[in-house]
């Protein structure tokens, strides 16, 4: 009698992760953007000031993210997630109480940290050791999270700012955070399929469910796919040029998007565009983000990773060059805001592509064996480039009174991202010895 087949644990894997990442942007930049204005004003902060609650969240969750990856190899990341969310949480909603500045970074400072040193970590890796001939759809619709985040977490923040005030909003936010995704992360989350007796992909062993006559005259249901993932140790990795070149593209992303992230709100409202409108541009931004996580992830499967990372570089920086013209000029030659908002959309495809390909080209490379540590090892460079984007874009803003150095920069570093996706290759299998010198 033919059993029905149960669905793939994985998907549900996918779900939990899909809501850590909407609730763990509460620490991302567009959220304090939000709060920026009204908190300066209240405690007559400068901008530079409110970033480096940023820089210090992103510099110390690079400290974390090496001994994160480790315990995700070997525990897993149930309860990291779970304690990283508690922490988030505490931390959002203590921004409720702030008076003095070292609140500020130590509320939203340690929160930041969990969330992008461990949260983020944990969903990369995760979906990626569930998932090999799949792993670019699960990655498009985990990262779908963060994108719908970043589009109703700042609405509702920016909600109750005007209806109740900023404190009570960040109280909200807190609380909010935790309910969506504290509980499912305790009680879902796994390591690897292998955990539970599975096969990446929802793959059937040999000799389980319907039998059917396999090649070989031997009995089963689906062989499993080849064994061609590669595998290698964290020392391995860390050898070999195609991990500093990922690292080096991993790095420039984050500190060209999180230095607009963080101030797109505040130029758009410097140049005339209601605080409602801008709210609704960035609403704009994450929501076909969302689109574009899952676009961009289902080509991963079809098309070559760093041909895809190439252009989605490229196309990045000509479309923020036209989206900042767009709203620096808007007055000067009488522009709507219609075109603003197309461009912040096809923006929002592009960044919304770019982490689900990232993820997927450092699981490509090296594999799930130890993909938590090498992950891990590379991130203090990544949240160092994270923290220094928005705080180097302020501090211009402070001194200039604009943003048109920094964001011109943003766009020339896209350009090269893409530039330097052209050269990286996937590292050749490594030998036994993990001790073995030399780049391969």
């Amino acid at each position: 009698m033919l059993g029905v087949k149960k669905p793939f644990y994985g998907w549900v894997i996918v779900g939990v992760t899909f809501l850590i990442g909407a609730t763990e942007v509460g620490a991302f930049q567009n959220i304090l953007s939000i709060f920026m204005k009204p908190m300066a004003e209240t405690f007559g902060w400068t901008r530079a000031a409110v970033s480096g609650a940023i820089a210090f969240g992103s510099i110390c969750a690079g400290a974390v993210s090496p001994f994160a990856g480790r315990v995700l190899d070997r525990q897993g990341p149930r309860m990291l997630a779970f304690l990283g969310i508690l922490i988030l949480s505490a931390g959002l909603i203590g921004m409720s109480f702030v008076t003095q500045i070292w609140q500020l970074y130590l509320f939203f400072g340690v929160g930041r940290m969990v969330a992008v040193g461990g949260l983020s970590l944990v969903i990369s890796v995760t979906v990626s050791n569930w998932f090999i001939r799949l792993r670019g759809r699960a990655m498009g619709i985990t990262w779908l999270g963060p994108r719908l985040g970043a589009a109703i977490l700042p609405a509702l923040a920016q909600f109750f700012i005007l209806s109740h005030g900023w404190r009570y909003a960040w109280a909200a936010v807190g609380v909010i955070v935790f309910l969506l995704s504290g509980i499912p992360s305790l009680v879902f989350l796994r390591r690897r399929p292998e955990d539970m007796g599975l096969l990446p992909d929802g793959r059937q062993p040999w000799g389980k469910g319907s039998e059917r006559t396999a090649p070989g005259g031997k009995s089963g249901t689906e062989p499993p796919a080849p064994e061609t993932e590669p595998v290698w140790t964290r020392a391995q990795a860390v050898r070999t040029r195609a991990f500093w070149i990922l690292t080096l593209i991993s790095s420039l992303a984050p500190f060209a998007q999180a230095g607009i992230n963080f101030n797109t709100f505040p130029f758009l409202t410097d140049h005339g565009i209601p605080e409602v409108s801008a709210v609704l541009i960035l609403s704009t931004i994450a929501v076909f983000g969302a689109v574009g996580a899952v676009v961009w992830g289902v080509l991963a499967e079809r098309i070559d990773t760093k041909l895809l990372l190439a252009v989605n570089g490229f196309a990045s920086g000509c479309v923020f060059l036209c989206l900042f013209w767009a709203v620096r000029y808007r007055s000067l030659v009488g522009l709507g805001t219609e075109p603003i908002f197309f461009l912040a959309a096809v923006h929002g495809v592009l960044h919304g592509g770019r982490l689900p390909i990232l993820s997927i080209i450092w699981a490509d490379f090296f594999g799930r064996s130890a993909l938590g540590s090498i992950y891990g090892l590379a991130s203090p460079f990544r949240f160092a480039a994270n923290a220094c984007g928005p705080i180097f874009a302020a501090l211009f803003f402070d001194t200039t009174g604009s943003y048109q150095v920094p964001f011109y920069l943003f766009a020339v570093i896209f350009l090269l991202l893409g530039c330097a996706c052209m050269i990286v290759t996937p590292p050749h299998q490594p030998t036994s010895n993990p001790k073995s010198k030399g780049f391969r």
